[in-house]
């Protein structure tokens, strides 16, 4: 791809000029560049002044880049007040990477300049399509940057609209080991505090593959330099020019302006020196400047042709005259036959010395001629523009809702709010607007209300939604005051809050078309109101009126049933899905879980006749969770499949949905024991991404790193994820999990306290009793108990029952969190269990309570649903206990029995860790048989020389827990035999190694590698 294809008309500036003063500046972006072509993306802010050289230094980077074999696509915002067509800047950057060859994803043919107008959204899918254009945009700039280096150059970032503001930070927040450098600028003096590139900017700077640079005034010698080498050829004296140079203050575009001038004899005004220079110009010239100031950005031959009214032969003077004192610049894209100013500054200089009359006839002239070609992309918010600045209200008004339906189209829910609210705005000062505009005013405030929700803003939508209901009241149309009252009870619930209110809105939506013939209207006031009752916990009426949806749907359908594919056969699947939805819940709240999966199924179906991918990627994700709260792991792991499948044909891949059910089918695979699969899943990532995108996903695959030993991989992981807060909930789960776990195998039970100290307190701040809790504080209690043992151990009771009371806590909150974590009306799932029994189990043994029925439930539980790994674990933990009550033998106990049973438990759990790869598992399970004598593998080094151990098995498990400085009553305790045979076996350890006493024996067996070394 050369630079031409994919300049896209390039920073504008006088491209054979030198660049002078910014040597420092542009080797900075060019070490960026070199990085960026090694594989480490990068992004620099570039902030300045108007005029102090921003766009000379992009397009300065540009040739450079393009010289180097790199690609450069380049895009501009414009300064639309906030009326923008959505993704603009990112929209040209796409029109080169698709000159250029590189595949684009479906949803983004929409966005390209020039192309036909795209299919209108699905109600609802706002976020799921946002969601799209993202993650396409990003995968296509991947895919560019694969094939060939990248740049891409946003010019004007403070004009942005929001959508691009959005796109920026999520391209941004995936920088990884792309081959790509963005460069944005903006102007940092048009930055009020209030400005909304502000946020945006705190927030992009915190990324580490982002840097900003201020871009401040030229040194005088390079103001100096910069104007003599612009008036080489124009016989200005060097003491003007050094007059010129002071005056600049550094600003290279108001020096080269002076220079062009031609005297330093002139106003202090940068725009007085502008307009200076188009004193000097032809008639012709001034009229193409002053026709193209109104154009936001570069301005067609043919509508500068009409709408300056100058013959061919005085437009061609004209340009060439404009172009020529590099004032116009003419786009260099292929096919393109456009020109711009040189620098926003002239344009907006030449604007504004437009007399207040010349301005609106311009403006009144482009908007007329606008009007005749009002079907290409961006036509309507520019004609909305100029129809307002020349007071043609009706005019404005009818082209606002046109640019509204076209930003909706464009997934621009931000950018449709506006153009809705200006068209709100001028709806009582036009006669008859509903003629105009193909529109009622409540339908409009409607659109309103659904743009303000989708895009971020519910409270406005809620506002909005209520502002509607009494628009249409006024009007006492019965069908529009019912869709407004549907529609303000969605708003509600979109908001989360007034679910009485939402109740009541929607039975008015009901109430208002009861008694007329059923139709689609009808079935959705059903399914809302539905819908409502549930938010409210009223499950009859939800019931009831959800079925009073279908009944209401299918009596359309016999009626009149609508052609497949048709948009009434859409909406009628639609609202379908909708109501089934609501009747899995309900089936849910009444205990049977298997009727909540049907129906969760046919409402899936209907929402992907329906075109809505968000239901029907929900309906799958609710339906793959069920199987996951109800134990059925297989059913789980091909449902989740299915919606990871359904995801990535909606272009979700790394972004909603399509994340999400990657992450929860390793979970599940983790939990029914396909840990190789896991791993393959967590592994499958585009390793160019970067790790704040893929961690959940690889956090999660370290459940198996962790249990198979691997802790050196898991601590680094959770070091790098440590560099940022968790910014989801399982984020805070599952590192709260792998690095509970990873302290614990690694000895250091008090770092896992702390982790998940961490962790619950992540969790409780945003999500109070969340389920994910009840496996933190079993995690936490056993962490407690092994520091309770270590206490006792060493003599420390009352440390001991510090460490009992923490975790008899834990299991309190555990079993607060599983009586109120829950959707009402259904009951704690067998994982659930499961971690609530370990907790508890794990309290006991903290207590120093080592009865093994404790862990009964554990084990039974764990197993039940099939995690077999964490019923090992558990085993693990019962062969203690029947082991040590076996020692302790006692009325009503049967030694022997419980010697058999804890074998029994031992051979289990280690062939599971032996199937599973859990070396930490089998090493403990090993360690555990040896300490009971069954003749099992004993863990440790293997002997040195050649001739092997001299000492039994139990010779040596006595000699290493004497090393570790346990008496022979502690070491008789841990090893389930009499302090009498501790010392038996001792001695004979002490006459094999040739050693008089304890500590001779441990460092003769240390010294000949019998022993593993000291820490």
């Amino acid at each position: 791809m050369t630079a031409a294809a994919t300049h896209g008309g390039g920073p504008t500036g006088p491209d054979t000029d030198e660049l002078v003063g910014r040597a420092e500046e542009l080797s900075g972006l060019l070490r960026d560049l070199d990085a960026a072509r090694a594989g480490r993306a990068r992004a620099v802010l570039l902030a300045g002044e108007a005029g102090i050289g921003k766009s000379r230094l992009a397009a300065a980077l540009g040739r450079a880049a393009a010289e180097a074999g790199v690609q450069v696509a380049v895009g501009r915002c414009l300064d639309e007040g906030g009326a923008a067509l959505p993704y603009l800047p990112f929209s040209e950057v796409l029109g080169a990477l698709d000159r250029a060859g590189t595949a684009l994803r479906p949803v983004l043919h929409g966005l390209l300049p020039g192309a036909p107008e795209a299919p209108r959204p699905t109600a609802g899918d706002g976020d799921s399509g946002r969601l799209q254009v993202f993650d396409a945009v990003a995968g296509a700039v991947r895919d560019a940057a694969a094939a060939a280096p990248l740049l891409v150059v946003l010019e004007d970032l403070h004009w942005a609209d929001r959508s691009t503001r959005e796109l920026l930070a999520f391209l941004l927040a995936r920088l990884g080991s792309q081959r790509l450098l963005v460069l944005g600028t903006y102007r940092s003096d048009d930055l009020h505090r209030r400005h909304p590139l502000r946020a945006s900017l705190a927030e992009l700077v915190r990324l580490p593959a982002v840097r900003r640079v201020e871009l401040g005034p030229l040194a005088p010698d390079a103001v100096l330099a910069l104007v003599r080498a612009r008036a080489a050829t124009g016989g200005v004296d060097e003491a003007t020019l050094r007059r010129i140079a002071a005056r600049s203050e550094g600003n290279a575009f108001y020096a080269e302006e002076l220079v062009a001038a031609g005297s330093d004899g002139l106003p202090g005004g940068l725009a007085d020196v502008l307009l200076t220079r188009l004193d000097r110009l032809g008639p012709p010239a001034r009229e193409v400047l002053r026709v193209a100031s109104l154009a936001e950005r570069s301005i067609s031959h043919d509508l500068l042709r009409d709408a300056s009214e100058l013959s061919a032969v005085d437009l061609d003077a004209g340009l060439r005259e404009a172009v020529s004192h590099h004032l116009l610049v003419a786009d260099p894209a292929p096919g393109a036959e456009s020109y711009a100013f040189r620098h926003a500054l002239l344009r907006e200089a030449v604007h504004d010395d437009l007399l207040p009359g010349e301005r609106v006839r311009l403006h009144a002239r482009l908007a007329e001629l606008l009007a005749r070609r009002d079907d290409a992309p961006g036509v309507a918010a520019a004609l909305a523009r100029h129809a307002l600045a020349a007071h043609d209200l009706p005019r404005a008004l009818a082209a606002s809702v046109r640019a509204a339906e076209e930003a909706r189209r464009r997934h621009g829910p931000a950018e449709m709010l506006a153009h809705t609210e200006r068209a709100l705005e001028l709806w009582s000062a036009v006669e008859d607007p509903e003629r105009l505009t193909g529109i009622t005013e409540s339908a409009l405030t409607r659109e309103a209300a659904w743009a303000a929700s989708a895009s971020g803003d519910p409270e406005r939508g809620t506002t909005l939604g209520a502002r509607a209901v009494r628009v249409a009241d006024l009007g006492g149309d019965p069908r529009a005051r019912a869709e407004t009252r549907r529609d303000y009870a969605m708003r509600l619930l979109d908001s989360g809050s007034r679910v009485d209110a939402a109740v009541a809105a929607a039975t008015g939506a009901v109430e208002l078309q009861s008694g007329g013939p059923p139709d689609t209207e009808l079935a959705w006031s059903h399914a809302v109101l539905a819908r409502a009752h549930l938010s409210a916990d009223h499950a009859e009426p939800a019931w009831s009126h959800a079925r009073a949806s279908l009944a209401v749907a299918r009596a359309v359908h016999d009626t009149a049933p609508p052609a497949d594919g048709s948009a009434g056969y859409r909406d009628l699947s639609a609202v379908c899905a909708d109501a089934l939805i609501t009747l899995a819940f309900c089936a849910r709240m009444e205990g049977d879980p298997q009727a909540a999966r049907d129906r969760l199924a046919g409402a899936a179906s209907l929402a992907a006749a329906s075109g809505n991918r968000v239901v029907e990627l929900r309906t799958v994700w609710n339906r793959g969770v069920s199987f996951v709260e109800d134990g059925l792991l297989d059913a789980a792991a091909e449902e989740l499949a299915e919606g990871a499948r359904r995801a990535a044909a909606h272009g979700l891949l790394w972004g909603g949905y399509g994340l999400e059910f990657r992450i929860a089918q390793v979970r599940v695979d983790v939990q029914r024991g396909e840990w190789d699969a896991a791993v393959r899943t967590a592994a499958d990532v585009d390793p160019t991404l970067p790790l704040r995108v893929t961690g959940l996903l690889a956090v999660a695959g370290a459940l198996v790193g962790v249990a198979r030993g691997d802790l050196h991989d898991a601590e680094e992981l959770l070091a790098a994820l440590a560099a940022e807060p968790p910014a989801h909930d399982q984020a805070a789960l599952l590192q709260g999990v792998v690095g509970a776990e990873s302290a614990r195998w690694r000895g250091d039970p008090a770092l896992a306290v702390d982790r998940v100290a961490g962790a619950l307190g992540v969790l409780r701040a945003e999500y109070p009793h969340h389920l994910g809790e009840l496996a933190l504080c079993a995690l936490g209690a056993a962490a407690r108990a092994d520091l309770a043992e270590a206490a006792r151990t060493a003599g420390d009771p009352a440390g001991a029952d510090a460490h009992a009371g923490a975790a008899a806590g834990l299991v309190d909150e555990a079993a607060r969190t599983a009586e109120r974590g829950l959707p009402r009306g259904t009951s704690v799932g067998p994982e659930g269990r499961a971690w609530l029994a370990r907790a508890r189990a794990e309290a006991a043994r903290a207590h120093g309570d080592t009865a093994p029925q404790v862990w009964d439930p554990v084990v039974e539980t764990f197993a039940g649903y099939g995690d077999l790994y964490r019923a090992a674990e558990a085993r693990w933990r019962r062969a203690e206990a029947l082991l040590g009550r076996a020692h302790r033998g006692g009325p009503g106990t049967d030694g022997e029995a419980d010697r058999r049973a804890a074998a029994e438990d031992l051979a289990v759990a280690a062939s599971e860790a032996d199937r599973l790869g859990a070396r930490p598992l089998a090493e403990a399970v090993a360690a555990l048989r040896v300490r009971a004598g069954d003749g099992g593998p004993r863990p440790g080094p293997a002997a040195g020389g050649g001739g092997g151990s001299p000492l039994t098995p139990r010779e040596h498990a006595v000699l290493e827990l004497v090393a570790h400085g346990l008496t022979n009553r502690a070491v008789g305790e841990r090893l389930f035999i009499s302090e009498k045979t501790v010392s038996v076996h001792l001695s004979r350890a002490m006459a094999k190694l040739g050693a008089s006493g304890r500590a001779e024996a441990v460092a003769v067996a240390h010294s000949r590698g019998l022993l593993a070394p000291r820490e």
